[in-house]
């Protein structure tokens, strides 16, 4: 329990630092748009799955990752030097989050429905 307790903190922390790094640190327009929606750490803490989401279409949802991994070893630093207490930073693989996506076609087919029987 307190374990997870941990990884959830330490996830928390890294979605925050990422957030702000890729907002205030990275001056490439392929990532103008990105937001960090959640992060999940392995077990081990070596390794941490980035899921963001952007505005636009496919193929500004592929720019934006090209963006996040030629950033990739510069947000790790700066994480290693923001995060002092971990011992080593974890590994960053990202991965575009659907899950807004989703959430709004949910929305879209609802209000179909709510109207329909109205």
């Amino acid at each position: 329990m307190a374990e997870k307790i941990r990884l959830d903190r330490l996830a928390q922390q890294l979605r925050t630092e990422l957030d702000a790094l890729i907002e205030s640190e990275i001056d490439d327009p392929r990532v103008d748009m990105v937001r960090v929606t959640h992060v999940r750490v392995s077990n081990d803490m070596r390794y941490a799955r980035v899921y963001f989401n952007t505005l636009g279409s496919d193929g500004e949802r592929t720019t934006a990752l090209e963006g996040l991994e030629s950033a990739k070893g510069f947000l790790r630093r700066q994480l290693s030097h923001r995060l002092g207490h971990l011992k080593k930073t974890p590994e960053l693989t990202f991965d575009y989050d659907e899950s807004v996506e989703k959430e709004m076609r949910i929305e879209e087919l609802l209000a179909q429905i709510d109207s329909g029987e109205r």
